[in-house]
C-alpha cells in the first residue's frame, strides 16, 4: 500500500507540501523499510527519538516527532505536540478508515471484558455472520487463531489488523492502557461498550478517577451515529451513564433495576448456572445460561441489549447465549475422577476475586480451596484485601508464585508469607506447580480448587513440572493420577 504524506497529512487535518510517497508506518526504527514514515514517540521505557538517525539510516523517508532537533537531518522532519495521540490518526488514515468497512464493538471495563467480547462473537458467529476478535486470550482474524500480547494492539498493528478483516464485524476489549497511549484513538466504534470499574491498575493510573477518565475515552471514538452501553450495577456505571446522557451520547444502560429501559432485567438467579428474565420492548424472555455467577448474567445481558440494537431478534441473541459455553480460562471447570471439582479463572482484582470464589461456593458441596499469587511490577495495593477476600470464602488459600516481571523470587516470596501471617488457613508454597499437585491430593469427593490470576495465559517462570498452563498442570496430575491407580489395581489384580 501507498499513499503520498500530503494526502495523508490532510485526512488528519495537517499541512504538508511534500508529496512523497510513504509505503509503510512504524515506530520501531529496527521494523523501518525503504520508504516508511517513522514516528519517534517518547515511551515509558525508551524514547524513539534516540532513534532517529537509525530509522533514517534503515530507509525512513519521513520523520515525526515531539521534540526539536539538535541537529538536521537528511529527510523532512515534523515536529508535533503528541506524536503518540498521532500515529493512531496516522494509521487509521493509512489504512484508508478501514472500521467503516465493517460493525466495529469496543468493550472496556476493570472484569468482564473477555467474556463479553466472546459472547457478543459467538452470538455473531451462531447467526451466521462473520466476526474478528481481538483481545486478551488471543485474535481471531477471517476465522485464523493468532496469539496475542496485548489486550488492545498497538495503533499500527490494530488499524492493519482492521484493514486485512474481511469479517461483518469486529469485536474488540479495550485496555485503560490502551486508551491511555492512544492505541485506540479514532472514531472506530459503532458501539462502545462499558462493563464495570473497580480497583485495578493503580500502578499505573495515579487513583481511581485518572483510571475511570481513561477509561471513559472509550466513548470519545465513537462513530457519529455510534451507541454507548453502560453497565450501571457499580456506581463508576451510574455516574458515566449520567455524564454520557448529559452530553447527548446515545446511550442504553443495563444491570440497575431502578431505570426501566426499553430492555432491562427483571429478575435473576446466579446459580447452578446463571438464568434471568429480561423485559424486552414489552415482552418476557427467560435466558438459562450453561455458565454461573451474578457477574457472567451481566455480562449476557449487556451483550443481549448490543445484539438486539444491532438487528437480531430475541430468538436468535437467546438461543445464541444458551448454548454458550465460557471463555477460555474464565471460570473453566475440570471434573477429577474422584468427583471433586478444579476451577481455572482469571481472575485478578478484589472484586473479579470475589466474584469468582462466592459463585464457586456454590458450585461444590463441600470444601474450597484456591491457589493464586500476584505479579511482580503491579498493583501492590490489592494484595492484603485480595488475601483477606480469599481465607474468607476458602477452607485453605495456598500462596504462589505468578510472573515475577523482573522482581526478585525472594523478595515475592517473602511478601507472600508477610501476606499469609495473620492467617491460620493461608500458607505459602513457592512454586506453582508444586502448589497445584499438593492441593489436588488433599481434594475429597464433593470438594473444589480455584486456581486463579493466570487464566489460560501461559507461563513466564520455569516450574519444577514442565508444563505451560494451570490447566495443562491440572491435566497432567490428574492424568499421572489415573495411571497410578491404574497400576496399582493391576498389581492387586496380580496379587
Amino acid at each position: 500500500m501507498k499513499i503520498t504524506l500530503k494526502k495523508i497529512f490532510q485526512q488528519i487535518g495537517l499541512k504538508c507540501d511534500e508529496d512523497i510517497v510513504i509505503n509503510g508506518i512504524e515506530f520501531d526504527s529496527r521494523k523501518i523499510k525503504k520508504g516508511n514514515l517513522f514516528v519517534a514517540i517518547s515511551g515509558h521505557i525508551s524514547d524513539g527519538h534516540t532513534f532517529i538517525q537509525a530509522a533514517i539510516d534503515n530507509g525512513a523517508a519521513v520523520v515525526i516527532g515531539e521534540k526539536k532537533l539538535k541537529e538536521a537531518v537528511s529527510v523532512p522532519y515534523y515536529q508535533v505536540d503528541n506524536s503518540r495521540a498521532l500515529l493512531s490518526q496516522l494509521a487509521n488514515a493509512f489504512f484508508q478508515e478501514p472500521q467503516y468497512k465493517h460493525k466495529v464493538i469496543g468493550i472496556t471495563g476493570t472484569n468482564g471484558k473477555t467474556t463479553t467480547a466472546y459472547m457478543l462473537h459467538h452470538i455473531l458467529t451462531t447467526n451466521g455472520k462473520s466476526a474478528s476478535l481481538i483481545g486478551t486470550v488471543g485474535y481471531i482474524i477471517n476465522g485464523k487463531q493468532h496469539e496475542s500480547s496485548l489486550t488492545t494492539p498497538d495503533a499500527i498493528t490494530l488499524q492493519k489488523m482492521i484493514y486485512e478483516s474481511i469479517d461483518d464485524y469486529v469485536v474488540m476489549e479495550v485496555s485503560s492502557h490502551g486508551l491511555d497511549q492512544y492505541r485506540v484513538a479514532c472514531p472506530l466504534f459503532d458501539y462502545a461498550l462499558f462493563t464495570n470499574l473497580t480497583h485495578e491498575h493503580l500502578d499505573y493510573h495515579l487513583d481511581l478517577e485518572t483510571y475511570y477518565q481513561t477509561k471513559k475515552k472509550l466513548f470519545n471514538c465513537l462513530k457519529t451515529e455510534g451507541k454507548a452501553i453502560v453497565g450501571t450495577y457499580t456506581l463508576w456505571g451510574e455516574r458515566l451513564y449520567r455524564e454520557l446522557y448529559n452530553e447527548k451520547v446515545r446511550i442504553f444502560s443495563y444491570g440497575q433495576k431502578k431505570r426501566k429501559e426499553t430492555i432491562y432485567l427483571k429478575s435473576y438467579t446466579s446459580t447452578p448456572t446463571a438464568t434471568f428474565i429480561v423485559q424486552d420492548y414489552g415482552e418476557e424472555y427467560q435466558i438459562q445460561m450453561k455458565i454461573p455467577g451474578k457477574h457472567n448474567l451481566l455480562n449476557a445481558l449487556g451483550s443481549y441489549i448490543c445484539a438486539r440494537d444491532m438487528g437480531f431478534s430475541p430468538g436468535e441473541v437467546i438461543s445464541a447465549l444458551e448454548k454458550f459455553e465460557g471463555a477460555p480460562g474464565r471460570f473453566e471447570e475440570i471434573l477429577t475422577p474422584i468427583g471433586a471439582k478444579v476451577i481455572i479463572d482469571y481472575a485478578h482484582t478484589p472484586d473479579g476475586l470475589s466474584h469468582a470464589l462466592e459463585t464457586a461456593t456454590y458450585c461444590i458441596n463441600n470444601d474450597l480451596y484456591h491457589i493464586f499469587g500476584f505479579r511482580g511490577n503491579r498493583d501492590c495495593s490489592k494484595r492484603k484485601e485480595m488475601v483477606e477476600i480469599s481465607q474468607k470464602y476458602c477452607h485453605h488459600v495456598f500462596l504462589t508464585l505468578d510472573d515475577l516481571n523482573g522482581i526478585e523470587k525472594e523478595r515475592m516470596v517473602k511478601e507472600l508469607f508477610e501476606l499469609s501471617y495473620p492467617y491460620a488457613n493461608v500458607s505459602v508454597i513457592e512454586d506453582r506447580t508444586e502448589a497445584i499437585s499438593q492441593t489436588l491430593d488433599l481434594l475429597q469427593k464433593g470438594d473444589g480448587l480455584i486456581i486463579t490470576g493466570k487464566g489460560p495465559e501461559k507461563y513466564k517462570e520455569r516450574y519444577n513440572y514442565p508444563t505451560l498452563t494451570d490447566k495443562e498442570t491440572v491435566l497432567r496430575f490428574l492424568q499421572d493420577s489415573i495411571i497410578y491407580d491404574e497400576k496399582i489395581r493391576d498389581q492387586e489384580q496380580k496379587r
